[in-house]
């Protein structure tokens, strides 16, 4: 069964547009009145022009009143009271009065009262019943005082006479379904009272259904799901705060607002269909006992950011079982998790802006806390290596409550410990909002004396993944230095690697069997699989190892992450280096590749198709990747997965019948 979805950020949801429901036959009643205007009084405030004149615009049914027209407060017609199967009749109303004193002015009226069809082109399936000019009642004048007209014909009348002071007037013209057109719970219809000048006020109602609280999907009890956005837009579930993530409670947590009242204002538990509820983050608390916002910022993330910090977020809510819900991919990883396992049925979404893991620290080996975090752009919901900010001493703040951090900015491996690495950062979001986001991990230090790179204690990972204990794979300092910190043939973080041949995703930068979580098979070059380097970290043994997520895109396995072998002979950049075998490629990508004027990849001129040779001019950088520039000027790729170095012929095998 297929599961509505609430996402806590961007306003993405499962749950596609109520749309049209079965209206007639629900009659599960839960309110005693025909009209609903929400928990607060009737807003009764008319409008006045210069002259004095006040008026007003509402609606009525079975003697029950909708709020006046003029503000942005709306109004609900009860469908499990007044039942439009039946076609009963509701009123419009015009109210008019002098508000001038006794002994003042008279005041000259010439009034619009418009009805549904009239304000929607048509479309609104409401009628006036029979001549709205001889069925309007006009109450509180006398007789001969007012004349009604209809200069448009049924889709108006105008009401003509004089008001004298402190004389009100109340025109009411009976509506009713017109039986044909089709009435959608999320269309809001207008009336409206103006004067020629077109100057009045409006009121919206519209049909809803109550929903039961108790049972509604949303409102599931159990923890609130918490996810983030992948580079793909995929929602992943963010396990590592998922634990300490509040239970809901619909009395603390959610506020209703069935008639647009807005921010702050609460309809207690009465909820219809395709009204808003707030979530409210800034009312919850975690299961640790911090406030719900502190929780998550001291352990990396933020609330979005959408021109203002997603602190509550603001949802429509569908009748249970009255629309069918969409099925699109990016809600793949969520859809088995929402009201399973102790998680509820709401879920909110977050921004991971600090990632860094625990780590484990040979004695004595210089390690900077700042290569081994990963800072993204508060202000972007997916987190991707587009969105990754430079990580500098200027602004991430890294601090030890128990241990030494040296002042070239390295931590202090001397002693054998355990020891809390703080990092801080300041999000800014604009002059007045501004949010401190600090993620605290565990670097170990274990006892022993260093001895540049030791023997491995994974002594079951050695073969399978280029492993440990090969001290000619532990070289302490790079030969050609790449902006990494780390040897020369080291991936900068964001770049793409692949494996050449079979190895495992780890949990942890030691390998253990027990510690796999994903086998990657030997595969042809156009399929091998492909990460992107977060972060580094060594085995215990000192090899050094890529901390990876897993991109690609088709597999199960897409967004995984942890650690790989940096091992060359089984890992390598997707895309090439340097420009060799007398400067042709062969296009190996099953569709061919597209050239581009640019090197950007925009402007494209061509495409060649598999198996085509292309003489190359140069290789040149862009960004974290690289592209030939071909002898015609043009730029194509240079993944490895898409072309190959120098000439490559297809072979065809033909046999004939004898």
């Amino acid at each position: 069964m297929k599961k509505q979805i609430r996402i806590i950020g961007h306003f993405a949801l499962l749950l596609g547009v109520f749309g049209l429901f079965g209206l007639f036959g629900l009659n599960n009643a839960r309110a005693d009145s025909s009209l609903y205007n929400g928990a607060a009084p009737r807003y009764t405030t008319p409008a006045k022009y210069s002259n004095g004149l006040e008026h007003a615009v509402y609606i009525s049914a079975n003697g029950d009143n909708s709020n006046y027209g003029g503000s942005s407060r709306q109004t609900l017609i009860n469908n499990d009271v007044w039942k439009l199967s039946n076609k009963p009749y509701f009123y419009e109303h015009l109210y008019l009065k002098n508000s001038n004193p006794t002994g003042g002015a008279d005041i000259s009226v010439a009034q619009f009262l418009r009805f549904p069809k009239d304000l929607s082109g048509g479309s609104a399936p409401f009628l006036p019943v029979g001549d709205p000019a001889t069925a309007a009642v006009i109450t509180g004048g006398t007789l001969g005082q007012f004349t009604i007209t209809k200069p448009y014909g049924n889709s108006n009348i105008v009401i003509n006479g004089s008001l004298k002071p402190q004389q009100s007037i109340d025109v009411a013209v009976p509506l009713a379904y017109d039986g044909i057109g089709l009435v959608y719970t999320n269309a809001y219809y207008e009336v409206r009272e103006n004067n020629w000048e077109f100057d009045g006020t409006s009121l919206y109602f519209r049909v809803g259904l109550p929903i039961d609280v108790q049972t509604y999907p949303d409102f599931m009890k159990g923890q609130y799901l918490v996810t983030y956005k992948d580079q793909d837009g995929y929602y992943r579930q963010a396990t590592d705060v998922q634990p300490l993530m509040p239970q809901f409670n619909l009395e603390n947590d959610i506020e209703i607002d069935n008639v647009n009242k807005g921010l702050g204002t609460n309809d207690g538990t009465t909820l219809f269909s395709n009204a808003t509820y707030r979530v409210l983050g800034d009312q919850m608390s975690a299961n640790n006992g911090q406030p719900f916002w502190d929780m998550l910022q001291s352990r990396g993330y933020a609330p979005v950011w959408t021109n203002r910090l997603l602190t509550y977020e603001s949802f429509t809510a569908g009748y249970p079982g009255g629309s069918t819900p969409t099925d699109p991919d990016y809600f793949k990883y969520m859809r088995d998790i929402l009201n399973h396992n102790g998680i509820g049925g709401i879920n909110w979404q977050v921004v991971k802006v600090l990632v860094a893991d625990n780590a484990t620290v040979t004695r004595n080996t210089k390690w900077n806390p700042l290569d081994h975090v990963t800072l993204y752009d508060p202000k972007q919901q997916n987190n991707s290596t587009a969105t990754e900010i430079p990580v500098t001493k200027d602004n991430v703040k890294v601090t030890s409550n128990n241990g030494h951090i040296n002042s070239d900015g390295t931590l202090d491996t001397s002693t054998p410990g355990v020891y809390n690495v703080t990092y801080t950062y300041e999000a800014v979001y604009s002059d007045s909002v501004k949010r401190t986001i600090s993620k605290t991990i565990q670097v170990t230090v274990p006892g022993g004396s260093h001895n540049n790179g030791g023997s491995s204690t994974n002594s079951n990972a050695g073969n399978e993944n280029g492993g440990s204990g090969n001290s000619s794979w532990n070289p302490t300092t790079p030969s050609n230095p790449n902006g990494t910190g780390l040897p020369n043939y080291a991936a900068v973080k964001g770049a793409a690697v692949y494996a050449t041949k079979t190895i495992y995703l780890y949990k942890d930068a030691t390998f253990r069997k027990t510690q796999r979580i994903v086998k990657y098979p030997k595969v042809k070059q156009t399929d091998r699989p492909m990460f992107v380097v977060t972060g580094y970290s060594r085995s215990n043994g000192g090899a050094l190892r890529y901390k990876v997520r897993d991109v690609n895109h088709k597999s199960k396995t897409a967004g995984k992450v942890g650690y790989i072998t940096a091992n060359r002979n089984y890992v390598e950049n997707v895309y090439y280096q340097s420009a060799r075998w007398n400067k042709k490629i062969t296009v190996i990508a099953k569709n061919g590749i597209h050239a581009y004027k640019n090197k950007n990849l925009t402007g494209r001129t061509k495409t060649y198709k598999k198996w085509t040779i292309l003489n190359v001019k140069r290789l040149v950088k862009h960004n974290l990747t690289t592209r030939y520039q071909l002898k015609n000027g043009d730029y194509v790729t240079a993944n490895k997965k898409l072309v190959i170095e120098g000439e490559s012929h297809r072979i065809v095998v033909m046999s004939y019948k004898k």
